[in-house]
């Protein structure tokens, strides 16, 4: 009997698990409408300011991390941007986590950028910008805008082959502003105990009020390649807590 409770519990554990909720996704494929060419009005996306805007286009190729495409940006010197905003603060629970996940690639002749936001109610676009993941030549550098300075801290890693698409995570708690972990290739850069929370602004002045707490934008910015991401809503632990409880309380009373 207390094997088969067991087995319940470990059961109605991964049940939860499987509810993590994907609150946006971008993977540039057609079939989610994207088409090959340039990015510019196709799914909310649209041009920023660029001295090569002409070069941000989605390529049909086998080198992409998952499906067939993937944005490249830019020549080598250039500065391509471009720009979307999502909204998950409808459908994110409150008590849950933030995971985002993304493939990017990089080069040896140019720096590219992922920029995450905070918009909130302010409309404001890039001062409220949380998280950098920047990449340059074989280094990875995950900045995150800081409230216990005046000025943004981050952590830099280098990578080998910088030229193939590689998965970046970082875990967020949006109701302390913690920072829980941030992966490359599956590898733990940095979890929880580097004390990392971020703030709403990234201008240096601190303005918390500027943004809320989800992320709901981004930025993409450089020269390089993206295979897409998203923001995921990961369910309390606490959950998984309270089902083994439940078991233990069962087991207990059956004996």
């Amino acid at each position: 009997m207390k094997k088969l409770l067991v087995l319940l519990v470990a059961v109605c554990a991964v049940s939860v698990l499987a509810e993590s909720t994907d609150l946006f996704v971008y993977d540039f494929e057609t079939s989610e409408g994207y088409n090959a060419g340039t990015i510019n009005g196709q799914k909310g996306w649209t041009y920023d300011w660029s001295d090569d805007d002409a070069n941000m286009i989605i390529n049909d190729s086998t080198v992409a991390a998952s499906g067939s495409q993937y944005l490249s940006m830019g020549y080598p010197g250039k500065d391509a941007r471009c720009r979307n905003t999502f909204d998950i603060s409808s459908s994110f629970k409150a008590g849950n986590k933030l995971l985002v996940t993304w493939f990017s690639a990089g080069s040896s002749t140019g720096t590219h950028y992922a920029k995450f936001h905070n918009l909130g109610t302010s409309g404001q676009p890039y001062n409220v910008e949380i998280a950098e993941l920047q990449i340059w030549g074989s280094t990875t550098q995950m900045t995150i805008c800081d409230p216990s300075t005046d000025k943004t801290k981050g952590v830099q890693k280098a990578i080998s082959n910088p030229t193939d698409f590689h998965e970046f995570t970082l875990l967020l708690e949006p109701s302390t502003h913690a920072v829980l972990e941030y992966t490359i290739d599956g590898t733990v850069v940095f979890d929880k105990t580097a004390g990392y929370t971020y703030a709403n602004d990234a201008s240096n002045a601190n303005n918390s009020g500027l943004g809320g707490d989800l992320i709901d934008g981004v930025r993409l910015q450089g020269h390089g390649a993206f295979d897409g991401f998203k923001v995921e809503m990961v369910p309390e632990p606490a959950v998984f807590a309270l089902i083994a409880l439940l078991g233990l309380f069962f087991a207990r009373k059956q004996r």
